[in-house]
């Protein structure tokens, strides 16, 4: 997997190198919204020069342009056809998340470090989604999973995580099967954390749209899947395949020869 590791200061030069004006804009205001022109301007002069020692710059004709690898990742970045986002609760209770954006023939996986100061940017293919994925959510092996799927109205799962925490709501619970039972035993074992991976797509304005979201219960393995269809959610063990078939389905869909040919190319 080729991997590129930009500092925040970096990706913003990207962003003005390649005319992205309003993404550089926007990160500058948020890390740097204090900073005067001239000394964003040294700042900016220091990132050519880093980005030169990284080899991600070209300098031709007494000018600087990225490398025509870096200049295809900050231009998913600026504009991707499609993005997941995914997050889960870690031990300590903090958020974990990272993306993936799809565009210019490729997938890249965008993860953020040290506090957002370093963001790294890793090529894969869709089956090292899937698996990755998977890991993420902790889905059990495809031995692991049973075909147990509940379907449960919106009042029913809110009136699930209110009893989490109330003993007396515990006891007004109504008659839970025992696959409901299961579920719930998972929903106190973890305190009803729920952890979400979110598809979005873009407008031709950029603006984003949230096509689809699914969740996870919070376990350290063997996961269950929430997915609001209609008025019910359903409610199912899940493993690898099922995260595989959900890719498929909503993001890979007329996409695969796309992906495929993106090994021909680099």
């Amino acid at each position: 997997m080729e991997q590129i590791s930009l500092s925040i200061e970096e990706l913003i030069y990207s962003f003005y190198s390649e005319g992205f004006f309003e993404q550089g804009n926007a990160l500058k205001q948020v890390y740097f919204g204090d900073l005067d022109d001239e000394k964003m301007d040294l700042l900016l002069q220091i990132s050519c020069r880093s980005l030169l020692a990284k080899n991600l710059l070209d300098y031709k004709n007494h000018k600087f342009t990225l490398t025509d690898n870096l200049a295809k990742i900050i231009a998913i970045l600026n504009y991707s056809e499609q993005s997941i986002k995914l997050s889960r609760h870690s031990a300590e209770q903090s958020e974990e998340t990272y993306s993936f954006h799809f565009g210019e023939g490729r997938i890249i996986k965008h993860t953020l470090h040290f506090d957002e100061q370093v963001h790294m940017f890793t090529t894969v293919t869709s089956e090292e989604v899937s698996c990755m994925i998977s890991d993420f959510y902790r889905i059990g092996k495809g031995e692991e999973a049973d075909n147990t799927t509940i379907s449960i109205t919106q009042e029913e799962f809110e009136e699930l995580l209110s009893a989490l925490n109330d003993n007396k709501k515990q006891f007004d619970l109504r008659l839970l099967s025992e696959e409901k039972k299961r579920f719930y035993q998972i929903l106190k074992e973890t305190d009803g954390f729920l952890n979400t991976l979110l598809l979005l797509e873009f407008t031709d304005t950029k603006e984003p749209l949230a096509k689809n979201v699914w969740m996870f219960t919070n376990r350290l393995e063997n996961n269950w899947m929430v997915e609001k269809q209609g008025e019910n959610f359903i409610i199912k063990p899940c493993d690898e395949m099922t995260i595989k078939s959900l890719l498929e389905k909503d993001v890979f869909l007329n996409k695969e020869k796309e992906m495929t040919n993106y090994g021909s190319h680099y």
